[in-house]
């Protein structure tokens, strides 16, 4: 088909589909249907003429042009490379009109909430108590100079490995380093409106590879951006990161399958390598969770798009690439990545896989309608789910829903090409497929038992790409049957919402079977507005250019108002008062404790993590990434399963005093309980002052608190242990050192064994407890100071050889010496550690180095020299064919 009859001569920035599968799709075009577009040069509304095919409303592609510098060509005239510099600034200049645009519009969204608080981001959830804390965490610890040991991590912990998941890839969080720390609770919504334009400016360049014109693919790129994926997200301040740069990673991928098309031999890919292999390193080291999950969708969307069709040389040539370019980028990313490892490896959250009925089918038959849900109206927040909501998706980012259009874009897409082979139809049936089958859906997060619908967002990405097509391409007639599609769809929800029920006294009542009401019903206006405003630019536009502005001030209104609706949701969870009490507590001021020495605090479960911005080591601390040996102390030593975070039980007091826990932080002001003030707290701890000194706050000070680094007299097997049930032993954790099987056989050292058996029959009292709290005190180290790597302590002066207990974990990495002599670290208690020591006193000293970090090292500067090599040698070889 000659390219004139397609495109009016003046129509340059009409964009090529990626080369890639022209078999398949020119025979689309030749076959099906021959779209006629005429630019008239007064009014420049775009017109289709001609449609032949009966079935055919809209052509998959656009016709190809032929890249004016191709990767084959050595030679091109002056004019073509003007134009083609012309067309790189056209696409820097959109790219930072759309990163200004989705700042804007998110700022514009979160501007409710911001004035409401007083400049102050203020929202619900992971956000305050994960998000904000975490960030001041690593940006005082970044700027002392401490990369790797950090004793505000649980019981301590490895800065990068702990905090790789959340925040230290992201480039986002590194913007702030320069910044004072008092400046970061309140830059935070404006780091996330730089998420926000990133994403549109990279979903921009993805989606014009495919639109005829610039304002198709902003609407795309929107569409991506503020959908209901993201919105719902806000609350993991992180996950957005990996959004922001997957579209990029998409465009490497793509041009790279497309190099090879039928071309003989095998050819130097240059810059396409180049570029897929560094998006590769970048995703990897920005959310290593969420790059594994790209990397299972890149495999299915090669086999679903690049396979069918090809022959089986180019397509063994395209693995050839991708491979050795994906292997390169995580070579160069290997030193962060094996930092990020040490953070997971050994984390009981990996052992919990699917079995059984769990793999073929979900448990509730709700999850299908919630699926189906997230897709047609504004989505639910993390942790208040409203209509099909059950335990299982509380915390599952189950969203989807693209603003105004629903999926009317996606079932239009559909009908436009019935019974026509079409990449996208296919991704997106696999990707329903694959969310309706647990196993499949799971796969994204390691067959994981946990339901997490965190892959979404990819096709995502494809859904918006197929909407803004059909809002520029189609006649009307697809659009509009999807529009009263999603329309039925949604009044369906809506009847569904308001069926008769019983309540739990068995009378029939109405409007009961949503959770959240208030929620829903917000969610169910705005969903409503916007719906409205679809039908009145899907019926009521005669022309398609007409239709498609109306439709990107469409989304651009319902990007803005559907975001600010979910943080409304999410912000209303929390009084004015209570976001008064966190900006006063844990921002502004902290506690007034003795630090003369060191001691771990407590908070309750209204103050989680506060104890990170106030700088204070704690054993209470809400973070998965903890190192492994933390999740074995607690399920071998006291009995407790550790998942996300460490919170023991109140009547632990032999836990507490092992682990020197001293004070106690009640939040009387918004904790309703009042355990320790009403005397329901743990054993022994003393009010040591009043809610008014402490900003609402009311101390209590552990009486049994033992210091750091002290001996025992007695000690056991893991063997043994585990036999007398260690949650029925709390108290006996002060009495008793636990020592691996093959240590405890080979000890030969004063303290005494102890059996299963001695153990069960020895029920400590009160008052036993405490002379073995005062004994563990008096054998304890003189002087114990933390350092940026670890820590050093001085023994008491003793008479025989003894094992000194730390709690702290006996992490791979950590090494000790003894008055500068090198020892082993024994590990006790299942994961921290205890440090053998000679008669006298002695100096202590504990060094942390992660492990395999001159593995890492070594595998970054390898992939660096094979980049480099491979950017020179393309070099070369490109100036010697222009030569020849």
């Amino acid at each position: 088909m000659d390219k004139q009859d397609i495109f009016s001569k003046n129509n340059n920035d009409i964009r090529n589909e990626v080369e890639d599968n022209k078999a398949e799709d020119n025979k689309v075009i030749n076959n099906k249907a021959e779209d006629k577009i005429v630019k008239d040069n007064k009014t420049e509304d775009i017109k289709v003429k001609d449609i032949k095919a009966k079935d055919a409303k809209v052509i998959d592609k656009a016709e190809p042009i032929t890249e004016v510098l191709s990767a084959d060509k050595t030679t091109f005239s002056h004019d073509a490379e003007v134009k083609a510099h012309s067309k790189e600034f056209g696409k820097v200049k959109m790219w930072f009109c759309m990163f200004f645009l989705g700042v804007f519009m998110y700022v514009l969204a979160a501007l409710y909430v911001i004035i409401k608080h007083k400049g102050l981001f203020f929202y619900y959830g992971d956000y305050n108590v994960q998000q904000v804390p975490f960030y001041i965490l690593a940006h005082r610890a970044i700027r002392n100079g401490q990369l790797f040991w950090n004793w505000n991590l649980d019981l301590g912990g490895d800065l990068t490995a702990d905090l790789a998941f959340y925040l230290m890839g992201s480039p986002f969080f590194w913007i702030t380093i320069p910044f004072p720390e008092s400046f970061l609770p309140y830059m935070m919504p404006y780091l996330m409106a730089l998420k926000y334009g990133v994403a549109s400016a990279n979903a921009f360049l993805y989606m014009r590879r495919y639109t005829r014109t610039n304002r198709a693919a902003q609407i795309g790129a929107l569409l991506f951006a503020f959908c209901g994926f993201n919105a719902t997200n806000i609350v993991f301040n992180h996950f957005t990161d990996a959004v922001a740069f997957f579209p990029l990673l998409m465009i490497a991928f793509e041009n790279l399958c497309a190099f090879d098309n039928g071309q003989k031999g095998f050819k130097i890919s240059r810059s396409r390598w180049i570029f897929f292999a560094v998006m590769t390193c970048v995703c990897s080291v920005v959310n290593y969770y969420f790059f594994f999950g790209q990397v299972i969708f890149l495999g299915l969307y090669f086999i679903l798009r690049y396979v069918p069709g090809r022959k089986m040389s180019d397509t063994g040539k395209n693995l050839i690439r991708l491979i050795t370019a994906g292997i390169t980028g995580i070579m160069v990313a290997g030193l962060f990545l094996v930092l990020a490892f040490n953070g997971v490896a050994g984390n009981s959250r990996l052992d919990n896989i699917l079995l059984g009925y769990d793999i073929v089918v979900y448990s509730s038959g709700y999850m299908y309608w919630d699926i189906i849900k997230s897709m047609i109206m504004l989505p639910d927040i993390i942790g208040r789910g409203t209509l099909f909501f059950t335990t299982t998706v509380k915390n599952a980012s189950l969203a989807v829903y693209l603003p105004m259009f629903g999926l009317a874009g996606v079932i239009a897409y559909f009908r436009a090409f019935k019974g026509q082979p079409s990449w996208k139809k296919r991704m997106l049936i696999a990707s329903l497929i694959i969310a309706f089958i647990p196993v499949f859906n799971s796969a994204f997060s390691l067959f994981n038992s946990q339901y997490y619908a965190r892959w979404f967002y990819m096709p995502i990405l494809i859904m918006s790409l197929v909407t803004c097509e059909m809002v520029e391409r189609d006649r009307g007639e697809n659009l509009r049957t999807g529009t009263l599609a999603t329309i039925i769809m949604f009044l369906l929800l809506i009847i569904i919402a308001i069926l008769p029920s019983r309540d739990d006294d068995g009378n029939i009542v109405y409007m009961q079977m949503v959770s959240n009401s208030d929620i829903f019903w917000r969610d169910v206006l705005g969903t409503a507005v916007f719906c409205s405003i679809l039908i009145l630019i899907v019926f009521l536009s005669r022309k398609i250019k007409t239709r498609v502005n109306l439709s990107f001030a469409g989304t651009v209104f319902a990007g803005c108002i559907g975001t600010m609706i979910i943080l409304i949701n999410g912000s209303s969870l929390i009084s004015d008062f209570g976001m008064e009490q966190w900006k006063l507590q844990m921002i502004d001021t902290r506690p007034t404790i003795d630090e003369s020495s060191f001691s771990r605090i407590e908070t309750d479960s209204t103050s989680t993590n506060y104890e990170m911005r106030w700088g204070i080591p704690t054993i209470h601390c809400f973070l998965s990434t903890v190192p492994s040996q933390i999740f074995d102390f607690y399920e071998g030593a006291a009995g407790i399963t550790r998942s996300v975070e460490s919170d023991s039980p109140l009547t632990r007091a032999g836990l507490r005093a092992l682990l020197s826990a001293r004070y106690y932080v009640e939040n009387s002001r918004i904790n309703d309980d009042d355990e320790f003030l009403n005397n329901e707290g743990t054993l022994d701890y003393e009010q040591v002052s009043s809610l008014e000194e402490m900003n609402g706050f009311t101390l209590f000070e552990n009486t049994n608190y033992i210091p750091m680094g002290f001996t025992f007299d007695y000690y056991t097997s893991e063997s043994d242990w585990t036999a007398a049930d260690a949650s029925d032993h709390d108290l006996s954790l002060v009495k008793v050192l636990i020592l691996p099987d093959e240590i405890a056989n080979t000890y030969h050292g004063n303290m005494i064994r102890l059996s299963a058996s001695d153990i069960a029959n020895d029920e400590i009292d009160i008052y036993q407890f405490r002379s073995l709290c005062n004994q563990r005190r008096a054998s304890a180290c003189t002087a114990f100071t933390t350092t940026k790597n670890g820590f050093e302590a001085i023994t008491k002066n003793f008479k025989e050889y003894e094992l000194v207990f730390f709690s702290v974990p006996n992490v791979e990495g950590m090494t000790a010496t003894v008055d500068g002599k090198k020892v082993d670290i024994i590990t006790a208690d299942y994961g921290l550690m205890a440090i053998p020591v000679s008669k006298g006193s002695h100096t202590i000293t504990v060094k942390y180095l992660p492990k395999g970090i001159y593995l890492g090292l070594g595998i970054s500067v390898i992939g660096i020299l094979i980049l480099i090599s491979y950017i020179s040698f393309s070099y070369l070889n490109k100036n010697q064919e222009i030569t020849q």
